[in-house]
């Protein structure tokens, strides 16, 4: 693993392990409703194209996750992405997901690296399994996910509607970069990309 990618990991994984330790204090808000979950359907490609911007995507371009079957039934994720600008070096990593038993394949636990593990919460998955939203019971991070890089206008402000419905505040949602041209336009997360 290079010094880069370690890095990345490293902030990934602190960042939701500090998450994941407030969840249990008082004051926070109640658990989210899970979607029930096809997982046949959830497998393949999916565009990261809205996040609530936080520390360790920052400077994301073009996040892009595929999701597949272990032999052991778990989760295989491979994630893709550039940092700081589409002239960087595409990075990929592997991660080891799985879904906690009971939930509806909606309580799914993400493991950076031994021996953390942190949870990622299928709040919805639209009829035709084109858009999925991911979150977290502290609403701090949310993610829109979609079959394709970018989604019209119209779509998004439905899915931002639906995260509203689930307590979160909408207007805190970013744009990722997914092509150059969207470098600077409001309502994508520019920070850190050039």
């Amino acid at each position: 693993m290079t010094l880069e990618i370690g890095r990345l990991a490293t902030a990934l994984a602190l960042s939701m392990l500090m998450l994941a330790t407030t969840q249990g204090r008082a004051g926070t808000a109640e658990p989210l409703p899970l979607a029930k979950v096809d997982m046949s359907r959830m497998y393949g490609g999916w565009y990261l194209v809205a996040t609530i911007p936080n520390k360790f995507e920052r400077g994301l371009v073009a996040p892009y996750d595929v999701y597949s079957r272990r032999p052991d039934g778990d989760i295989r994720e491979d994630f893709y992405t550039r940092r700081g600008g589409f002239s960087a070096p595409l990075k990929h990593f592997v991660v080891h997901d799985w879904v906690r038993p009971g939930t509806g394949n909606a309580h799914w636990r993400v493991q950076i690296f031994w021996p953390v593990n942190l949870p990622f919460l299928v709040l919805y998955t639209d009829p035709d399994y084109r858009y999925v939203l991911f979150g977290e019971d502290n609403r701090s991070l949310g993610w829109i996910y979609s079959r394709a890089p970018t989604l019209p206008d119209a779509d998004y402000r439905v899915l931002l509607g639906q995260f509203h419905a689930l307590g979160y505040d909408e207007t805190k949602f970013r744009r990722f970069i997914q092509t150059p041209e969207q470098i600077g336009k409001p309502g994508f997360w520019s920070d850190g990309v050039r």
